[in-house]
């Protein structure tokens, strides 16, 4: 097995969710409606962030986004 993957192990932990299947959720239910930068996808990327990390507020999570690594994996510049 070849140790140099492309993918992040970040990014591994959300391969078993199915993309489609998410869309199809949002537009259901209209979560992206009256959002302009924070979208659902860049949301659970953040929250799961979080937890595996045991950050304790968004204001430490926003904090963390300075880190490239973390902007590249979830799409994002800044939640404010």
């Amino acid at each position: 097995m070849d140790k140099f993957t492309r993918k992040t192990s970040f990014e591994q932990w959300f391969t078993p969710i199915s993309s489609t299947k998410l869309e199809e959720l949002v537009e259901t239910h209209h979560l992206n409606t009256y959002t302009k930068k924070l979208h659902i996808t860049s949301f659970l990327k953040l929250l799961v962030f979080a937890q595996l990390n045991e950050i304790e507020s968004l204001r430490a999570v926003s904090e963390t986004l300075f880190s490239d690594d973390l902007q590249k994996a979830t799409d994002l510049e800044s939640i404010s």
